[in-house]
């Protein structure tokens, strides 16, 4: 799903514009670097939250349209939160340093391995918001 940067810019990032997303991160600086990047695109950015917990809470009041969630959190794993969003039609895009994540393929958009670079994030959330319009 890699793109050059030429390609990204060639494309219509206006389909991100506004998009709510959902963060669910643990480490602080990948947070950071997320919403930020997520922020640039125009998206409105719902956390990032290190918890599963706050991530049900904060679905529940501002209805994301897609989620970036890491799957080993600090002291949990996310499998009961991708559940959860799945179930709500909310596609989830898997962002994890394992190389093959232990989570069913069926009930994720997308799958990053940490570390991946802002091109490969821009490629795959434009693919994801494109096929769940």
């Amino acid at each position: 799903m890699s793109q050059s940067h030429q390609e990204i810019r060639e494309q219509d990032l206006s389909v991100l514009n506004g998009v709510p997303v959902l963060v669910v991160e643990d480490a602080w600086h990948v947070a950071r670097a997320m919403k930020s990047a997520l922020s640039q695109l125009g998206m409105n950015v719902i956390g990032p939250t290190a918890t599963t917990a706050e991530a049900k809470r904060l679905m529940t009041i501002h209805r994301p349209k897609l989620a970036l969630v890491d799957l080993n959190l600090k002291e949990e794993m996310a499998f009961g939160l991708i559940d959860d969003l799945n179930s709500r039609g909310v596609p989830v895009v898997v962002v994890s340093g394992y190389a093959i994540p232990p989570v069913a393929i069926d009930k994720v958009a997308a799958f990053m391995q940490k570390p991946f670079s802002g091109n490969d994030l821009v490629a795959t959330l434009l693919a994801i918001v494109r096929q769940f319009r």
